[in-house]
């Protein structure tokens, strides 16, 4: 019987290992420029959320795993890195590729296996560009209508 219970507790401890960790991340309102962000994960697989909103301006997204060398011989890889980007509504797409998201609240759940000899590192660069006012395309419109007057009157002489 004794060796039973340690058989059992021998397993659940090597089932606690190797099972999946989830973290969640605020990221906050993202600035305008490059927001950066990297995370290190245990040998293990895992499934992760990072929140984060946009302002008025259009964001682009990539997500790549990375190859970090702390010290000589560590090797930090990801297997089977993958992304999903949802809303409020749902599910947006999949891939490590997002373009030309609007304004508003999302999160991302990037999962994979950390197989390096100390885990593995993944980073997020999400690029927010600011969205033109009304009044910019105003301006540049009256800019333009500005230039065919004069080439018009140009041309009239």
């Amino acid at each position: 019987m004794k060796l039973l219970k340690q058989m059992l507790v021998g397993a659940a401890l090597v089932t606690a290992t190797f099972s999946a960790q989830a973290a969640v991340y605020e990221l906050g309102t993202l600035t305008v420029g490059e927001n950066s962000f990297t995370y290190n994960v245990a040998k293990t697989a895992f499934d992760d959320t990072l929140n984060f909103s946009v302002g008025n301006s259009s964001t682009d997204f990539l997500i790549s795993s990375l190859f970090a060398s702390g010290k000589a011989g560590v090797k930090r890889d990801i297997a089977g890195l993958s992304m999903s980007l949802f809303n409020a509504g749902g599910l947006i797409s999949t891939g490590l590729d997002f373009t030309a998201l609007t304004s508003g609240d999302y999160f991302m759940k990037v999962s994979g296996t950390g197989v390096g000899s100390s885990g593995g590192t993944y980073g997020v660069d999400l690029t927010v560009s600011p969205v033109p006012e009304a009044e910019t395309y105003s301006m540049m419109l009256l800019g333009l209508g500005l230039m065919g007057f004069i080439a018009r009157r140009r041309r009239a002489d």
